[in-house]
Order: structure tokens, then sequence, then C-alpha cells
């Protein structure tokens, strides 16, 4: 399951087996190491939220409310030493006004006070089902939804998976409980999807310390994607994109939205694109940070992290061409997944039982 399953197809890994035991006849059927494999899996995700269950238990609701009240609530944030931001701002171009690039929401956390948290959305195709007839052309492509969560302190991380945000976020609350967390700024980064931090925020809102983070990358991609569709040819979006990245880099929203709402109508091919953007900016501008500052301070502006976990315990088995899941059979796959990346596997196959905590 370990070394087979979680790496290539299950037929692949059965053809693999049989060929070592020398039994290509009379060996074991792929699809009974599938059987067993999705098993394991539905064992071991029934494992973990019985354990999340029991760590939440009189802590917090499903709601994520928490109703302990000797739960620590985070307090202050700690930033780093002002003398630290102020050489970093002293290296930054001289055309920005320092007090506006300091005039932030988002602060310049401690490190070693911080729990870096990468959430992430993960689609492979579903399975249909019933098999349709070829006469029937249906072109509309549906996809399975499996959460990522990615926890960094320090040196040391754990990775989650879950079938939802609510679920993963459950499984979040009872990691950090279990491992005495709570307390310490949580820095969460996304991609800016709508619905994925609403649950975030809902799910925190009584935690104190804690900060949305919009991943620069889809920052990038959205403008990318949306000025292709608002502006009259590639030249005109490019231009608009050299004006307004530098913006977005340090953390000038405003600076930004005034940029759209002033582009001229006559370089504009899709006016609500524009309009789009606007609000997005407006949504997210809580989340946006200087991201110059912050890697000059050596802070985190990505969830790349948080993407490479979606290709070890996703994508890197399950989408490959041709291949489409079940909703559960997904998400057993990836929980086992999960044993390896989380070097859990030995005590659940010895003892059934997973450590639950961060690891090197």
């Amino acid at each position: 399951m370990i070394l087979g399953d979680t790496e290539e197809s299950f037929r692949k890994t059965s053809r693999l087996i049989n060929h070592i035991r020398c039994q290509q006849d009379s060996g074991t059927p792929y699809r009974t190491l599938h059987d067993q494999t999705q098993k394991e899996g539905a064992e071991l995700v029934e494992h973990l939220k019985q354990k999340a269950d029991y760590i939440n238990r009189n802590n917090f609701t499903a709601e994520g409310v928490c109703l302990n009240p000797e739960i620590s609530r985070g307090g202050e944030p700690v930033s780093l030493p002002m003398d630290e931001i102020r050489k970093a701002l002293s290296e930054v171009s001289t055309e920005y006004n320092p007090i506006e690039l300091l005039n932030n929401p988002v602060i310049y956390e401690e490190p070693e006070e911080t729990i870096n948290i990468s959430i992430d959305d993960v689609t492979p195709k579903r399975q249909k089902d019933r098999r349709e007839s070829p006469k029937v052309k249906n072109h509309e492509r549906k996809y399975v939804h499996d959460t990522i969560c990615h926890i960094g302190f320090k040196d040391q991380k754990y990775v989650l998976t879950g079938d939802c945000a609510k679920t993963c976020l459950w499984l979040l609350s009872a990691f950090l409980l279990h491992n005495s967390l709570f307390g310490k700024r949580l820095q969460i980064f996304t991609d800016g999807h709508r619905g994925l931090n609403a649950a975030i925020l809902k799910y925190f809102r009584w935690y104190k310390n804690m900060q949305v983070i919009l991943d620069w990358f889809h920052l990038c991609k959205k403008f990318k994607e949306e000025l292709s569709m608002a502006m009259k040819g590639r030249v005109l979006r490019n231009a608009a994109l050299e004006e307004i990245m530098p913006l977005l880099w340090h953390g000038l929203t405003n600076k930004a939205i005034s940029y759209l709402e002033n582009i001229p109508a006559s370089k504009i091919k899709n006016a609500k694109r524009i309009q789009k953007l606007i609000a997005y900016l407006e949504r997210n501008k809580p989340y946006i940070p200087n991201y110059d500052m912050r890697k000059r301070l050596g802070l985190r502006n990505s969830s790349n992290i948080g993407e490479k976990m979606n290709d070890l315990v996703v994508s890197n088995r399950q989408k490959k061409n041709g291949m489409c899941w079940a909703k559960h059979g997904s998400l057993n796959l990836a929980t086992i997944t999960t044993l390896k990346i989380n070097s859990e596997y030995q005590n659940w196959f010895r003892n059934r039982d997973v450590e639950f905590r961060l690891v090197a």
C-alpha cells in the first residue's frame, strides 16, 4: 500500500507483487488489492475522525466555537523587532511612501512563535454513477473534492486531509489542541477562494492571534486571467500588469483599486471583468500583505508547500489520464498517502493508531 498503491495504479501494483512472488497466473487480482486498500483507508479515516472527536469533546462545537475557557485565545500577536522592519523598509524603492508601506493589515510575525498552515482543495475527476451510451454526448465534467492541510512549525510538519473544508478544520483544531499549539500565531495561507476563506474565518473567529494571507502566485494568476479578458489586446493587458502588479507586490491595495477605476474606457473590452477585479481586491484587502517587505524579512509569502502537498497526496496518483474516482475512494487513498508523509504508517499497521504529532 505504501510503496505501491500510493505511487502507481492498482493494476500495476498487483502486477509487480505477483511478479515478485512468481504468481503471475494465480496471484492477487488488482480488484482484490483495490478493495483491501479501500477498506484500510476507510478504517484510517474513521480512526482519525474518532481521535479528533475525542480530543475536541467538551472543547469545541461542530462549528468550531471554543467551549473551554482554559484554551488560550492567542492574545496579542508577537511581531519582529521594529529595528528589523525599519532596516527592510530602508531597502525598498523610494518611489513608495514609507507610511503607506507600513500601514498594512498583515503584521510581520515572529517566525519562532508562528504556525504556518496551508489549506487548499484538490479536485480529481469524479467517477460516473453509471456508464453512458456512446450516443449520449455529455461534456460536463464532475469532480471529487478533497481538502489538504499542511501544518508547519519551525522544522516540523504534519499533513491532514478531509472530504471538505469543515472536516479538515475539525481535524486541524484537534491537532493544534493535541500538540499544545493554541496560543501561538496561526498564519493561514490560501488561494483566495471565497468559500474556503469564509469557512476558515468562521471556524476560528474566537481566536485572536490568527491571520489569513492570500498566496502571491494565485493573486498574479487571477489578475493575468481577468485582465486578458478585460483589456483590448495583449499589449494593453501587459501594460496594465506592469502598472498594477508592483502596487500589489508592495501591498498598496487602495492604489491598485484606484488604478483599475481610472483605466480609460477606450482600452477596456469587458468592463465587468474590471469590476470583478475591484470587488476581488475589496474583499481580500485584509489578506493582502506587503509581499516585498515579507520577502526581505525572510517571511513566507506563498502557499507553495500546500500546493506541493496537493501533488504528493492526491494529484500525482489520482489525476493521471483516464483516471476517475468515487468520493470515498479518493479520500481513502489520500489518507493512506498521508501516513507515508507523516511517518505514521509503521505505527498504524502494527498498532492501529497514529501519533498525531508534528514530525521532523
